[in-house]
């Protein structure tokens, strides 16, 4: 008999390749079956989908991945059989293997054939039906085979609870290193711990504290209940049947509402002691658990938007939206509406159980809040003014080809500050002024020169021997007085004022000076794979300009040193492996046309532009945060300007947002990329 696994073995070398070699194919499991998809960057990106089947995982590439879109029905290539071993393979298959590139896991689980008996019969049929149990692919999914050839297949989703848009993940986020673990609710659930005056902060989120009952909805399939509300509630109970889940746990607050429909909580209290659900509605703010998995690890934003999509559009069970950033912004509303107060919640927490500084309240009125029992203190802050900057010249064009004025730089920074500010907080910052638009006399300044206002934060950084002070663009004020100089574009330091030796990541510029975008992408895509083979977690974004910047975020401790060998390390290899587009030479006239790998910007006091800032070029272009898998599509950095990303960061996010907390090992990166310099 034909062992299943000989055509696996007859395509790989295994003494350079670091995938697994197999005796022979594994006895079958007696525990349920395991799924595993790989994202697998060789000559062209696609998806592997690989199914343990009788002691061996039995395989399809999937060119364009995953879709929740019933509609969408993807190709599906079916491949050699692969050993059971190779569930947990990732790394980087060497250049002349079989399938040479970088082998990720993308998604992992169990799953069940449903709808036969067995896979023999499936097969027969050309009909495969899985309902797959993982961190992104979840519910039933068909594999149908085609008449195009004896391996083609057509993968799609069914319509079934979790099924809609285009997404690929079922909670329409990144999911990462999720724990498996039991359902169970939080003894105490996170509460705030003290009272603030209205701020404004890029690192906090706004929500606004509806007065009723903490408590966590639980669903198991159809079955939900209200942890710690003793009565059946039939209309809450109904709608929450309808969430896009089998298994989830809310957490949140149930609300009586008075004849102004604002939340009454004497008249929850009397409703709750009749026994009288009537009207009753559970506002959901934190999703803790979902399906098989614990997100409280997860960032408070990322809980947040798995908790948007899950959500159906009920009467009953409803959504609580924040505001990012600007707590007086949403004070106004409250106050308007009679509301008592917002909760300030830092976007990046996790969640804990009883009071935690990562809440705090904030009173829309005059009238100090009762504190709970654990708070120590209050903190004392001083409530921000409205605006300390009036623009001036907001018709003054700044780019004639397109009529494009000042007042449309600041309109499009008012629109995207929320997701800018992180990028800038506490770093010394270049300005780069156009005072009469892209097309007149520009320069840059480093020092907060005489007449920057007092409330203007500014820090003084030895420079020639001398204490210069330097602009920190800390907040909305801040940022409006920088763009109201004419500074169209921001240059932040790649560390922060605390530790100006030490970067936050390490950066290498693809300059193309002349060079096709298309060669940009090529080698960007070539420093994505070579970079997560090495075990690495970069970021991408478009320069703005003709460029493109490849980002990795470091761990504390490094210095400039550190950074600016290994990003030249990852050059050279790169410039070995496309010598005819890419270069390292400094001097422009001895490129001959190629790209310029610039690794010098990791040095102190260099810059580089930050995501969504504006270029001083046509088009008022915008340096733009992408998914690695957008750079296969034909982009071009024309794509992204001042009207098209305002849209494009609020319905994605900030896809940049791991630069700030993804802090990563650059050790274990360099001795695997000293292997690859001696593969040679």
């Amino acid at each position: 008999m034909n062992d299943p696994l000989d055509d696996y073995r007859k395509k790989r070398d295994f003494g350079r390749t670091p995938e697994p070699a197999p005796a022979g194919s594994d006895a079958a499991s007696v525990r349920q079956p395991g799924f595993v998809v790989h994202r697998h960057e060789a000559r062209n990106l696609h998806y592997d989908l690989r199914l343990e089947v009788a002691g061996v995982l039995r395989c399809w590439a999937v060119p364009r991945g995953f879709s929740y879109d019933p509609a969408d029905k993807r190709l599906a290539v079916q491949t050699e059989d692969h050993p059971l071993d190779y569930e947990h393979f990732r790394g980087r298959i060497p250049k002349g293997e079989y399938g040479a590139g970088t082998m990720t896991v993308w998604d992992q689980g169990r799953y069940e054939l449903v709808k036969a008996a067995d896979w023999q019969q499936a097969m027969a049929a050309g009909e495969v039906k899985l309902k797959l149990y993982g961190r992104r692919l979840r519910g039933e999914w068909h594999l149908v085979k085609t008449t195009q050839g004896p391996r083609s297949w057509l993968l799609f989703k069914s319509r079934d609870r979790y099924a809609g848009s285009s997404r690929d993940s079922a909670l329409g986020i990144d999911p990462g290193e999720l724990a498996v673990t039991a359902m169970h609710a939080p003894a105490q659930p996170m509460r705030w711990l003290h009272e603030r005056a209205p701020f404004t902060d890029p690192q906090w989120l706004f929500e606004v504290e509806f007065a009723g009952q903490r408590c966590c909805l639980q669903k198991r399939g159809d079955e939900v209940r209200l942890i710690g509300v003793a009565m059946a509630l039939p209309a809450i109970e109904k709608d929450a049947r309808q969430l896009r889940c089998d298994q989830a746990l809310l957490d949140g607050v149930l609300v009586a509402s008075d004849e102004h429909q604002r939340p009454d909580r004497h008249r929850l209290e009397r409703q709750l002691a009749a026994g009288d659900g009537t009207g009753l509605l559970f506002y959901a703010f934190d999703l803790l658990h979902w399906e098989d998995y614990d997100l409280r690890a997860l960032p408070l934003l990322d809980r947040k938007a798995a908790l948007r999509g899950l959500m159906p559009p009920t009467t009953s069970v409803l959504y609580v939206d924040h505001v990012a950033g600007s707590g007086p912004a949403l004070l106004a509303v409250i106050a308007a509406a009679g509301l008592p107060a917002a909760l300030a919640k830092r976007a990046t927490s996790r969640y804990q159980e009883g009071p935690s500084a990562d809440w705090v309240r904030v009173a829309a009125g005059t009238e100090p809040a009762a504190a709970p029992p654990a708070v120590a203190q209050a903190l004392a802050s001083t409530a921000p003014s409205r605006s300390r900057v009036k623009p001036t010249n907001l018709e003054k064009v700044y780019w004639p080809a397109e009529g494009y004025t000042k007042g449309d730089l600041l309109g499009y920074y008012e629109q995207v500050c929320d997701w800018l500010l992180p990028h800038l907080h506490d770093r010394p910052v270049h300005l780069n002024r156009f005072p009469d638009g892209i097309d007149g006399k520009s320069f840059y300044q480093r020092e907060a020169k005489a007449g920057t206002p007092a409330w203007l934060r500014t820090v003084p950084i030895e420079h020639d021997g001398e204490r210069v002070p330097h602009h920190v663009i800390d907040d909305r004020d801040a940022l409006r007085y920088a763009i109201n100089l004419g500074s169209i574009d921001l240059h932040p330091w790649l560390s922060r004022v605390p530790t100006l030796d030490q970067p936050d990541y390490a950066v290498l510029d693809l300059d193309p000076k002349g060079a096709p975008f298309a060669q940009v992408l090529r080698i960007a895509r070539a420093a994505g794979r070579l970079l997560r083979g090495i075990g690495m977690r970069p970021l991408v974004k478009t320069s703005g300009k003709q460029g493109m910047h490849v980002f990795v975020p470091l761990q504390a401790g490094y210095i400039y040193d550190h950074s600016r060998m290994f990003t030249e390390a990852v050059a050279r290899v790169l410039q070995r492996e496309l010598p005819d587009i890419a270069t390292t030479e400094r001097l422009p006239d001895k490129r001959g046309g190629k790209v310029y790998l610039d690794f010098l910007q990791n040095r102190r006091s260099q810059t580089v532009v930050p995501p969504y800032a504006v270029r001083p070029v046509r088009g008022a272009t915008v340096s733009t945060p992408l998914h690695w898998d957008e750079l296969d599509a034909d982009i071009t950095p024309t794509l992204f300007d001042i009207h098209t990303v305002p849209p494009r960061v609020r319905e994605r996010g900030d896809l940049f947002r791991a630069a700030l907390t993804d802090g990563q090992d650059l050790l274990p990166a360099i001795t695997a990329l000293q292997q690859v310099l001696r593969e040679g």
